[in-house]
């Protein structure tokens, strides 16, 4: 195994929260990049043309560029018409950034495919995976990943004790409290028309994360999209959720939900609130 190889593998099996972005920083392009190159190949900023090649389907999240799918086609143009057209997670716009690299011979373009599929591990690929989705993106877009290696799945770990009760429990308790809240009670009462449907969608979510059951199929990340949110509804969001895990759940439990909204709390931010970085002219 090659020093590179030992730190890719190292970095699909660190499940740390949010500095993987750091940790994996010299081999996601940055925001700012001139040039874009995943894994040492060329790409193009914009949407392909009508002509053979391999596209990149990007989230921003902070300072970099998270692939979220790659493709090769024959023609780019109408295959990525037609995923946009098909697939929920593009079509609700979790995809923000699109490049391509021009590629007419077909045998080279799946050798290039099954290189950055492994060396990234896109949440909205499932064939050439090498392991999970890096935890920022994961967090935004489910992962489709099948079959990973051990240690890899969703819910590797300590089992984890708790009762479907106890999550509903936990959900209303946080619900009651976060609807009377001066700061974030306004945003869920303008979002939310159908609580026990909503109650019913969140204690899924829970479930699936805690559980390992299959009912949540969404992403959590794409009804915040148009809710105008605030950086600061989010430390009153993580602070309440964390009281009602704790008084609702097994120690062991809680802590489990407690690290996952705290994640995805740094992870929603990154998401919707990118750092506007200034222009700076090139050096000679």
């Amino acid at each position: 195994m090659q020093p590179h190889q030992r730190q890719d593998a190292a970095h699909r099996l660190d499940h740390s929260p949010m500095p993987a972005a750091h940790r994996a920083g010299p081999s996601l392009p940055r925001a700012d990049a001139p040039e874009v190159a995943f894994a040492g190949f060329a790409f193009v900023a914009g949407d392909p043309p009508p002509r053979a090649g391999l596209f990149a389907l990007t989230r921003r999240i902070g300072e970099f560029l998270y692939p979220v799918l790659f493709a090769e086609a024959e023609d780019m143009d109408a295959t990525l018409t037609r995923l946009r057209a098909d697939e929920p997670v593009l079509a609700a716009g979790l995809a923000d950034g699109c490049f391509w690299s021009a590629r007419d011979n077909a045998r080279q373009r799946l050798h290039v495919l099954r290189d950055l599929v492994g060396k990234y591990d896109p949440p909205l690929n499932e064939d050439f995976r090498m392991g999970r989705a890096a935890p920022e993106i994961a967090a935004l877009i489910p992962d489709r990943g099948k079959n990973l290696p051990a240690g890899e799945g969703e819910h590797a770990g300590e089992q984890i004790d708790a009762t479907e009760d106890e999550l509903k429990a936990m959900v209303r308790a946080f619900y009651s409290e976060a609807m009377a809240d001066p700061l974030i009670g306004p945003v869920f009462a303008r979002n939310v028309s159908d609580w026990e449907h909503h109650f019913e969608i969140v204690q899924n979510f829970w479930s699936r994360a805690l559980l390992g059951t299959t009912r949540y199929q969404g992403s959590p990340f794409t009804p915040h999209l148009a809710m105008n949110l605030k950086p600061e509804f989010f430390d009153r969001w993580v602070g309440l959720f964390r009281k009602n895990a704790e008084a609702n759940l097994k120690p062991a439990a809680a802590q489990a939900a407690i690290a996952r909204v705290e994640h995805m709390s740094v992870c929603f931010q990154a998401g919707l609130f990118p750092p506007k970085i200034p222009h700076q002219e090139p050096t000679a």
